[in-house]
């Protein structure tokens, strides 16, 4: 068949049944959406409870704090001459124990120049004309592992990182702000008094949660995440100062150990005190801050319910767009072999007609995925996993309808079958 006798018979067909051709189009599109949204959901479903199996599952957390409640004593300790090392032996210490893992964490907000406007509202704590204050989260190495905070764009922390590398500090920004700055941007802040540039490393998997303040699921979307950094020897009184605040930030944070056996709570409480007697810090303050194993276990119910309440309503749609879409397939083709009939007795061939068969086929199912990608991207459910998904069920669908109306075509005699209808008439 020439092809510009092709494309008018197509152009003609779809002339002909525009009704027909946009339920099947916007149905199956429908159908594209929702597995879209279904492996969306699903990858959700599985790096939430992953992390909070990670991080919540067999293990205990308490809380480690300094003890230096008293203004006073804080001032007089931090006067000290050996303070800062002190500190430091303290924080490397914990962060190097075999019978626990230290998590380094605190929400200290930072000072940015936003001329602007770039900041979400939600994340502003206070601003002047010129400047803002954002809500920011520090942590150490150990604590990003631990809650596997991993990067939706750009890349996550690495032990880089969390070296000293002069004014320059990566940052990692929260989902938020992922439509708004890009991966090398450069923020000129004020840290702990300090000014410094942040550089934008990367953007966090929406909803990533860490456990602070005894909230499982605390959230980082909206906010700027620092890593505690390892300051080299300072070279100022100023630096000496600085680090002397932020190291005092760093010891205070939480302990995980695993549960089950209670010389697990033993190792931890004798290495604890063997890191206080030789680095010469002994005002510190343990407090169980274990998180509640029922919402744990709730949690991952609720995760459960949901994954099979969307997995019942996916196949029961499923089921019935097969039924919905095997009909209006047969209906069409029953239709459609008779005009195919009629070009064969034209003199048009039959590998012909196949070759347009399964070209209209294939136009209608490609436009569907075409417009079911449309709407994941519009919805931002659209990523590479779920395109290539899309591409695989639209290939199958195609090869599966084109196969079916081919093998009926085939083995169709479709001059007898023109005779019968002209001997009923």
């Amino acid at each position: 068949m020439d092809i510009n006798v092709l494309i008018k018979e197509i152009w003609f067909y779809f002339r002909s049944h525009k009704v027909e051709n946009i339920i099947i189009i916007c149905q199956l599109a429908a159908f594209f959406v929702l597995i879209g949204t279904f492996f969306a959901f699903t990858s959700e479903v599985h790096y939430g409870k992953s992390n909070i199996e990670k991080a919540y599952k067999d293990k205990i957390i308490y809380q480690l704090l300094d003890g230096y409640s008293d203004p006073d004593e804080f001032e007089a300790f931090r006067a000290e001459p050996n303070a800062l090392n002190i500190l430091k032996n303290y924080y490397n210490a914990l962060n190097d124990a075999s019978s626990f893992q230290y998590l380094a964490m605190f929400d200290q907000s930072v000072v940015i120049n936003d001329n602007n406007g770039n900041f979400l509202e939600e994340s502003v704590i206070d601003e002047s004309s010129t400047s803002k204050r954002v809500v920011a989260f520090q942590l150490n190495q150990q604590a990003s592992e631990y809650f596997n905070l991993s990067a939706v764009k750009g890349r996550a922390f690495q032990q880089s990182d969390f070296e000293d590398n002069g004014g320059v500090l990566p940052v990692l920004l929260g989902y938020n702000y992922i439509s708004i700055f890009e991966v090398g941007d450069r923020l000129k802040a004020t840290y702990y008094q300090k000014d410094v540039e942040l550089e934008v490393i990367g953007f966090l998997q929406e909803n990533s949660p860490v456990y602070y303040n005894g909230d499982p699921e605390f959230y980082l979307d909206q906010y700027i995440v620092l890593p505690y950094t390892n300051y080299n020897a300072p070279e100022t009184d100023f630096d000496e100062w600085f680090q002397k605040i932020v190291y005092f930030a760093m010891i205070n944070g939480y302990i995980s150990i695993s549960s089950g056996e209670a010389n697990f709570t033993q190792d931890m409480m004798m290495e604890l005190e063997a890191i206080s007697d030789k680095t010469g810090f002994y005002n510190y303050i343990f407090i169980g801050s274990n998180p509640n194993i029922q919402q744990y276990r709730g949690l991952i119910n609720i995760l459960n319910k949901n994954y099979d309440l969307i997995l019942s309503l996916l196949l029961l749609f499923l089921l019935i767009n097969i039924v919905i879409l095997g009909f209006q397939v047969y209906m069409i083709q029953e239709r459609r072999i008779h005009i195919m009939a009629i070009h064969y007795l034209n003199g048009a061939t039959l590998q012909g007609i196949i070759k347009q068969f399964a070209t209209e086929i294939l136009l209608v199912v490609g436009l569907a995925a075409l417009f079911g990608w449309a709407i994941l991207m519009y919805l931002e459910l659209a990523d590479m996993p779920i395109m290539l998904l899309n591409f695989l069920i639209a290939i199958i669908l195609t090869l599966g309808i084109s196969l079916i109306s081919i093998y009926k075509l085939k083995n169709t005699d479709l001059m007898t079958m023109l005779n019968q209808e002209d001997n009923m008439l």
